[in-house]
């Protein structure tokens, strides 16, 4: 990023002179970046884009992007079930059901939600490859639980708790031996604490990655599946199981 940027830039508040100037002599490349990391804060701090979207009147935070990728690998891959910590409104644990409806995947395959504190939204959520747990994500008799209900050895995770490093390394270090090689384990919201928007939210989910593949040959971050969208909320968390 450009370090001469002030923090009302940062913001995506910028005139267009004051952008003509600063930029006007930038290589290509990181006059890209400089407007692909602008407008990701901008859609990212409107109260009236991700924060409102709706999968079938269910709440689903996410970028409509990230959905697609989501729907790409699950085509793809057809995992014999999906995890997701944080449940949120439901809208995200009823559309992984429906992608796994929808590539015909046997009755068995499921989808587990699992969060500290189930909202009555997500309560609502009714299909038969649905399981909700209400628990920690972090607490060895949920991973129990969780497995307990697995149809199969390996499949596809995504984590969207809590979003402190800490919880989130817990999480990974929990949830990477149900994830089958060749599929992903997806960290969530890793563009949080400066990565690049919400400068103020403290080591999160990045962090917790980066300390997580500094340890690990068995995932590697896979940057291709969404770097043909320009950005994403998990830029940094697409992570494949290569062994």
């Amino acid at each position: 990023m450009l370090s001469n940027i002030k923090d009302s830039d940062k913001l995506g508040v910028i005139n267009m002179k004051t952008w003509k100037r600063r930029l006007s002599g930038a290589p290509q490349a990181l006059l890209k970046e400089w407007i692909v990391d602008s407008f990701h804060r901008l859609w990212y701090q409107s109260p009236s884009t991700w924060q409102r979207n709706t999968y079938l009147g269910f709440g689903i935070k996410q970028l409509p992007f990230d959905l697609w990728i989501y729907q790409e690998l699950i085509h793809r891959l057809k995992p014999p079930f999906i995890v997701q910590t944080g449940v949120s409104e439901g809208g995200s644990v009823l559309f992984f059901a429906h992608l796994l409806d929808a590539i015909q995947a046997p009755a068995s395959a499921v989808v587990i939600g699992v969060d500290i504190r189930l909202t009555e939204s997500a309560r609502r959520v009714v299909h038969p490859r649905v399981h909700l747990i209400e628990a920690s994500s972090t607490a060895s008799s949920t991973l129990e639980r969780i497995k307990s209900l697995l149809p199969a050895a390996g499949g596809f995770v995504s984590l969207d708790s809590d979003h402190s490093r800490d919880h989130v390394r817990n999480e990974l270090n929990l949830y990477a031996s149900l994830v089958a090689k060749d599929s992903y384990l997806v960290v969530e919201d890793t563009n949080v604490n400066g990565h690049p928007v919400s400068l103020e939210h403290g080591p999160g989910p990045y962090e917790a990655v980066d300390d997580f593949l500094r340890q690990t040959s068995d995932f590697e971050r896979d940057d291709a599946v969404w770097q043909r969208n320009l950005f994403s909320f998990h830029q940094y968390g697409w992570l494949k199981r290569v062994r």
